[in-house]
């Protein structure tokens, strides 16, 4: 919408809503990371990780954590009073399976149950824990 008088123009502007796309992608990573349920067009090569990477723990904050191995949850915690990212996969640790093999892949995903943030953490067996 654009008025003009004179030499003034006042433009109106549309804001875009990407909740729905947001929403699309989220599932998305959840079907391709955390499911055994085989694509219907092949495996992913490879896939990036997301931009948002300000994902703060404090001890106050509620923390959901799960483990992940070859798509499959392992297993899973939820406290508070983790002060960093290391504690909590520290604490996850001790529950996991003793037969995953040395050096394989786990996927760890936090998840501040305050403010609904995300994140997917990877760490091998034998050296991230």
């Amino acid at each position: 919408m654009n008025h003009s008088h004179g030499f003034n123009v006042t433009r109106g502007y549309v804001k875009i809503d990407f909740t729905p796309a947001w929403e699309l992608n989220a599932r998305i990573i959840d079907f391709v990371f955390f499911t055994n349920k085989t694509s219907k067009q092949g495996k992913a090569q490879s896939l990036e990780e997301s931009g948002n990477k300000m994902f703060r723990i404090s001890p106050k904050m509620m923390i959901r954590a799960r483990a992940y191995f070859m798509g499959e949850m392992v297993s899973e915690l939820t406290n508070i009073g983790f002060s960093n990212i290391n504690q909590v996969i520290a604490s996850l640790s001790p529950k996991l399976p003793h037969d995953i093999p040395v050096g394989c892949t786990v996927q760890f995903r936090l998840t501040n149950c305050d403010s609904k943030q995300e994140m997917v953490y990877e760490r091998s067996k034998g050296k991230g824990f």
